[in-house]
């Protein structure tokens, strides 16, 4: 018995003393700051799970290098003590080189960057190179004169790409300079020979506010999406407002396969949303409306195969006679170029009403077109393959223009409606009887005799998160999205006239 309590001790007392060894894990750490040096000097100490509190005022040529990062569980997070109260001004930059970062609730405005220093299609103002990090709450207006955007993902010295990130609640106003307000890169530049094709990104842009004036040259619209028809994009643009987002043609520019749009809403924008490059790209429940027939207002553009625009709503008081005045192009040209044909696209269960314009264009830019495809020693085709169902075209007053422009009959039509449109197309469009006085009407599933095409085989895009044949087989859904949607918490008023009158 001696002998095994003799042994028993030693176990008892070892035990003890590792179990006195184990430490209790750390507790976050919240550090307040209040200026310049107080940041750089917290940023260099902080683990997963500590925040920077920034005091209220003005930080002037603030370069904040965010560089340790945090975990899934434990994140970073660097915002204002008092949201509304932090404004970020003159040679600022902010570059979030770490994982798991969440930068919130930021005024970036007054900023006097070196423009020879900033080029467009370079790292933004907040130029993000590291993974699951989040920009959240942050506001800029037209914060200074230097070509680049104002948000970027952008390529690490060694090519790597970031991705999982997440870009919302935040207000874009006032940018005269070029390049688009974000840039979503997984590439440094077009690579058009095929070598080369940028990784799916997996990113998010949800609950944001554009509104942007004209400015002179290319390369300034709301967002680009890779580069190439090859690049893989696999990002989610969802439930954001553009209200006169008018800083070029295209609003949005997708470059790049298997992107998904859906439930945003586009207000008296002088432009349209662009399936610029690559195939395989999905809008669902979108609505592109105009409150006045003051300018041209746009809906969606076409390049590209095997597409789904599904349940979007398109009112358009005037339509931009430059583009061809339609509410939806389908691009001609030739395949797989620079610009590409469109061609065996799903057009289901979408919503015409009384745009002042066509509901489709199949030939918009057509000579240019030829031209284009006679450059480049191509094939010219007409669009071809579009199944067109489900949807319904409206119109509450004399319509102006016809339905469509261009080769109807190499499109598949069936089971597609109409109100208060006399010319019989030939497509087996169905005419229903119905009074919509209402100028707020945007659920087709309201009208009698109206059935939404059905789907049994609509694949989802791998790492978003939406069930795309329930969303097809549901017809619209919801309303135009408001102010009130979208901003940030702490912010009450938009902070720059531009959205009211375009002036």
């Amino acid at each position: 018995m001696k002998a095994h309590l003799l042994i028993l001790f030693p176990l008892l007392f070892g035990a003890m003393a590792c179990k006195a060894k184990v430490q209790m894990p750390e507790k976050p750490t919240s550090y307040p700051v209040k200026n310049n040096q107080e940041i750089y000097d917290k940023l260099a100490v902080l683990k997963p799970g500590d925040s920077l509190l920034l005091a209220d005022g003005e930080y002037t040529d603030l370069k904040l290098i965010a560089t340790k990062s945090g975990l899934s569980e434990k994140l970073i997070i660097i915002a204002p003590k008092n949201p509304g109260k932090v404004f970020i001004t003159g040679d600022a930059k902010v570059e979030i080189r770490a994982d798991y970062t969440v930068l919130k609730g930021l005024y970036f405005k007054n900023g006097n960057r070196n423009p020879d220093q900033w080029k467009s299609h370079g790292p933004g103002v907040i130029a993000i190179y590291g993974s699951h990090n989040r920009v959240t709450e942050c506001v800029f207006d037209n914060f200074d004169q230097a070509n680049s955007a104002y948000i970027t993902t952008s390529l690490t010295a060694n090519g790597q790409v970031p991705n999982h990130c997440r870009i919302d609640h935040c207000v874009f106003v006032g940018k005269t300079t070029l390049d688009q307000v974000i840039n979503l890169n997984n590439g440094v530049a077009a690579v058009k020979d095929g070598s080369y094709a940028g990784p799916a990104m997996y990113h998010r842009i949800d609950h944001c506010f554009f509104s942007n004036p004209p400015k002179k040259g290319n390369a300034g619209g709301g967002i680009r999406i890779g580069y190439y028809r090859n690049d893989i994009g696999r990002c989610l643009v969802d439930s954001n407002l553009f209200y006169r987002q008018d800083s070029e043609a295209e609003i949005i520019t997708s470059k790049s396969q298997e992107n998904v749009f859906y439930a945003n809403t586009i207000v008296n924008c002088q432009g349209t949303l662009n399936f610029r490059h690559g195939d395989k790209q999905v809008a669902l429940n979108n609505f592109y409306i105009s409150t006045d027939d003051k300018l041209g207002y746009g809906g969606m553009f076409i390049w590209g195969s095997k597409h789904i625009i599904a349940n979007n709503y398109f009112s358009l008081k005037k339509t931009i006679a430059s583009r061809g005045n339609a509410a939806l192009y389908f691009n001609p040209g030739a395949k797989a170029s620079e610009h590409a044909l469109a061609f065996d696209i799903l057009l289901a269960n979408n919503m015409f009403k009384d745009n002042a314009g066509y509901a489709i264009n199949f030939e918009p830019l057509l000579d240019r077109r030829i031209q284009d495809a006679k450059d480049q020693g191509l094939t010219f085709f007409l669009p071809y393959g579009i199944k067109a169902t489900g949807n319904v075209f409206i119109a509450t007053a004399s319509p102006k223009f016809d339905l469509f422009l261009g080769d109807v009959n190499q499109q598949k039509f069936e089971n597609n409606y109409s109100v208060g449109i006399s010319k019989n197309y030939g497509l087996g469009i169905k005419t229903l009887n119905a009074n919509i006085a209402k100028e707020d009407f945007y659920r087709p599933q309201e009208l009698t005799g109206y059935q939404p095409s059905q789907f049994n085989n609509i694949p989802n895009i791998e790492g978003i998160n939406l069930n795309i044949q329930q969303i097809v087989n549901s017809g619209i859904k919801g309303k135009p999205l408001s102010w009130d949607d979208v901003r940030p918490s702490w912010l009450l008023e938009i902070p720059n006239d531009y959205w009211k009158d375009g002036e």
